[in-house]
């Protein structure tokens, strides 16, 4: 299969887009009428509620976005009907030509990360030899914290065309309590983006981009320039644009290559955006989604 960075650079030029719509279906965030179609009290209903509305969604944005990124836990929360959803909420993605990246953010020890790989990626041993499919995701969010050892098991799966994206210096409030302090003189995220660095070396496309990549939020803007610094030849994923306060003015020094070399996810402002716009929810996500690319076309020189 060819490299997932070469995929998403293709992607991007012909999309003239960077969006990636970030899937966290919440019950309480969704249309009253459309929850109320799923209300037996299941973990069965709940399930199919989150795939629906998601399968809604991914019809929506699929002429603008260039990925969605699933977040797992959502699913996971309902057990094997939420983990049956999520499948199909990959397969519809993927149907729809857009690239996965599921936000799962595993981390630990190898062999361990072995078995979260071919939950992700596929590729599990069964009996009498055969692999399973896995969720068949493009790429996947990774946390560091155990170091390389944990995070190889992942970056291999390059090989079979597959993207890593490593937690580096994230969107949230409590980032800086951690990600910032000072180790050698220099902030823990930059070690951080040296080991995405490293690891990437070997999985180069043709685009000159690397497979392995890096989470460097929106709401931290300084930290995107300096991680780009380090990382000139490798996709960063920047999450909170939107309603954590990130916004184009952001991405300002963080572009390389020719495709831009960052996506730019953003959920809630995108999939719950009938409830600013007060229209039917795929048609105000698929307008939040077409604002969004019209947004960030100036940090892409379009």
């Amino acid at each position: 299969m060819r490299h997932f960075s070469d995929r998403l650079a293709d992607a991007i030029i012909a999309k003239r887009s960077v969006v990636c719509v970030g899937l966290d279906p919440d019950l309480e965030q969704m249309p009253l009428d459309f929850v109320e179609r799923y209300k037996d009290g299941t973990q069965q209903a709940a399930a199919a509620c989150f795939e629906d509305y998601c399968r809604g969604l991914i019809q929506a944005v699929a002429d603008v976005a260039v990925a969605v990124k699933p977040q797992a836990a959502f699913f996971e929360q309902y057990g094997a009907p939420g983990w049956a959803a999520l499948a199909g909420v990959v397969s519809c993605a993927r149907d729809h030509g857009l690239l996965v990246v599921l936000d799962a953010k595993r981390g630990d020890i190898a062999s361990t990360g072995r078995a979260y790989a071919a939950a992700l990626f596929g590729g599990a041993t069964l009996p009498g030899g055969a692999a399973a499919p896995g969720l068949a995701a493009d790429a996947v969010t990774v946390s560091p914290y155990l170091g390389d050892d944990s995070l190889t098991p992942f970056t291999d799966r390059c090989a079979d065309g597959k993207g890593v994206f490593v937690l580096t210096r994230t969107s949230n409030p409590g980032a800086a309590g951690l990600q910032e302090r000072e180790v050698e003189g220099r902030p823990l995220y930059l070690h951080v983006a040296e080991l995405v660095e490293r690891l990437g070396r070997d999985h180069v496309g043709a685009h000159g981009y690397s497979d392995v990549g890096a989470v460097v939020g929106a709401t931290a803007p300084e930290a995107l320039c300096a991680v780009r610094a380090v990382l000139p030849a490798a996709f960063i994923l920047v999450p909170g644009y939107g309603a954590q306060g990130g916004d184009a003015a952001a991405l300002r020094g963080a572009r390389a290559g020719d495709a831009a070399g960052f996506v730019v996810n953003a959920s809630r402002s995108v999939i719950y955006a009938w409830r600013q716009r007060g229209t039917e929810y795929r048609q105000a996500a698929a307008a939040a989604a077409a604002d969004m690319r019209e947004q960030l076309a100036g940090v892409l020189g379009a």
